[in-house]
C-alpha cells in the first residue's frame, strides 16, 4: 500500500507531515512521489492565506476524479483548514474518507488505523524518519497571542509547551540519524515554558547534547525576545546567526490595530539591540501590506522603516481575510489594486536592500552546510549561519558536510560561488 501526502503552509505542517509519514511507514507502507501512483492520500493543509485553502479544494478535486476510477483510494484532509473548515469539507467534498484538524493531530493513528494493513505499530512515536541535514521539531503548539489578522489561535487552540525531556529525546535520535541541524518550531519560541525551563533555558539544554552542530528556530515574536536570549545567541556558537523577528508593520496604528503589543519604537530598540549584541547577525522579518483601514501615511511608515533598519530579507504579504478573526468584521477594506501597487513598491525596494547587504561577502570565503546535491548539474545548494542560500559546483556530493566557498556572485536571496 503506497501513500501521498502534499503539505501546505508552514514548516509545522511540514513537521507534522514527516510525523505522519514516519506512523505510515513504520505500519507498512511505501511512500510515493505521485499521487495517482497512491492507495492513500492526504493534504495537510493551511489556513493562513485564502490562496491555500483554495489550493486544498483544487487537489481534492483532481484527487476525486482519481477515486472515481479508483473506489478504493483513501483520502484525509488535516491541519489547519481542516480544522475550522471541517464541516464544509464534508458537505462540499463527500468522498473525503476522514478530516482531522490541526488540534487533533495527535489523533491522526487511530483515524488512519481502520484503512492500514495490520501491524504492531499503534502510536506517533518513535519517529524514524529525518531528512538528511536538517530536522524540524516542534516545541510548542497553538498561540495565545491573537493577533487580529491571524487564524491560527482558532484552529491549533491555545499556546501549549511541549515536555522539554520528549524534545530532548527527539534531539538526541535526530542527531544520532546524522542529522546537522536541528530547527525548533513554535508559532512564538520566544514563550516557550515548560516547569521552570523558558526558551533560553531549552537552548542551553540541546546545545549540551553531544554532536549538535547548528541550531535554529521560528519564530520570535518583538514583545517577548529577552535580552538573556540575546545574549545567549551571542555566546552559544551552535546557534546560527538568523532571526526571523516579524514587524507587520512601520504605522504604530496599524500595528495596534493587529493586536501586536508593540510599537515601532520598541521594535526599533530591540533591532538595534541585537545588531549591537551579534553585528554578524542577519535578521529577516515578515510584512502584511493592506491591512484593513492602511493608508498611504500607513504604507509609508513601513516603506521608511524597512529602508531604514535594512533587514537580510522581508516576507512580504497582501492581506487576507480570515474567518472568524476580529480584521474580518473590520471596515476601511483597503482596495486590491492599492494593495498590489504597495506590494510591488515595497519589494523592489527590499530587494535592493537585501542584494546590497549580501555584497559585503564577495569574495570572503564563508562557513557554509551543504543540504543538497543535484547529480546532473553537479550543483551543491548549502546555507550560512546566517540563513543564506549558497550554491556551488562540486563534482562529488557532499551532503550534510560543512565545507568553504569563495563568495563570487549575490542575488537577494542567494549567492553563490568556488568551493575551497
Amino acid at each position: 500500500m503506497k501513500f501521498y501526502i502534499e503539505t501546505l503552509g508552514c514548516q509545522m505542517n511540514v513537521n507534522d507531515s514527516d510525523k505522519m509519514a514516519e506512523f505510515l511507514v513504520a505500519n507498512g507502507l511505501t511512500r510515493c512521489d505521485d499521487y495517482a501512483d497512491a492507495d492513500m492520500v492526504i493534504v495537510n493543509t493551511c489556513s493562513v492565506r485564502f490562496s491555500a485553502e483554495h489550493k486544498a479544494y483544487s487537489l481534492l478535486g483532481r484527487w476525486k476524479e482519481i477515486k472515481d476510477n479508483k473506489p478504493n483510494l483513501v483520502i484525509g484532509v488535516t491541519g489547519c483548514m481542516a480544522q475550522y473548515a471541517a464541516k464544509e469539507i464534508k458537505t462540499r467534498c463527500k468522498y473525503v474518507d476522514f478530516v482531522l484538524g490541526a488540534k487533533d493531530f495527535e489523533k491522526f493513528s487511530k483515524t488512519v488505523k481502520r484503512f492500514l494493513p495490520k501491524t504492531n505499530s499503534s502510536s506517533l512515536h518513535p519517529f524514524t524518519h529525518s531528512p538528511d541535514v536538517f530536522k524540524y521539531i516542534t516545541i510548542m503548539r497553538g498561540c495565545s497571542n491573537f493577533c487580529s489578522y491571524c487564524i491560527v489561535p482558532y484552529v491549533r487552540g491555545p499556546e501549549q509547551s511541549i515536555d522539554y525531556n520528549i524534545i530532548l529525546d527527539e534531539v538526541k535520535k535526530a542527531v544520532n540519524d546524522g542529522i546537522k541541524e536541528i530547527i525548533l518550531l513554535g508559532q512564538n519560541v520566544n514563550s516557550y515554558s515548560y516547569n521552570g525551563v523558558n526558551f533560553t533555558g531549552l537552548l542551553q539544554k540541546i546545545s549540551a547534547l553531544d554532536n549538535v552542530t547548528r541550531i535554529r528556530f521560528m519564530t520570535n515574536h518583538p514583545k517577548d525576545l529577552s535580552d538573556e536570549l540575546i545574549e545567549e545567541i551571542a555566546v552559544n556558537k551552535k546557534i546560527c546567526r538568523h532571526i526571523h523577528l516579524p514587524l507587520q508593520s512601520g504605522s504604530n496604528d496599524i500595528l495596534k490595530a493587529m493586536n501586536r503589543k508593540y510599537t515601532y519604537e520598541q521594535y526599533e530598540t530591540l533591532y538595534n539591540k541585537i545588531k549591537n549584541k551579534i553585528p554578524d547577525i542577519n535578521i529577516t522579518s515578515d510584512i502584511i501590506i493592506g491591512f484593513p483601514g492602511e493608508t498611504d501615511k500607513d504604507f509609508e511608515a513601513t516603506f521608511n522603516a524597512s529602508r531604514k533598519l535594512q533587514f537580510g530579507g522581508l516576507f512580504i504579504f497582501k492581506y487576507s481575510v480570515r474567518p472568524n478573526t476580529p480584521a474580518a468584521k473590520m471596515g476601511n477594506k483597503v482596495p486590491l489594486e492599492i494593495i498590489k501597487k504597495r506590494h510591488t513598491l515595497l519589494l523592489e525596494d527590499s530587494n535592493i536592500i537585501s542584494k546590497k547587504i549580501n555584497e559585503k561577502y564577495i569574495d570572503n570565503t564563508i562557513e557554509v552546510l551543504v543540504e543538497r546535491y543535484n547529480a546532473e548539474t553537479k550543483t551543491a545548494e548549502a546555507r550560512n549561519s546566517q540563513n543564506i542560500k549558497v550554491f556551488f559546483d562540486s563534482d562529488k556530493d557532499l551532503t550534510g558536510q560543512v565545507v568553504n566557498v569563495k563568495i563570487t556572485k549575490v542575488l537577494p536571496n542567494s549567492m553563490s560561488g568556488k568551493l575551497q
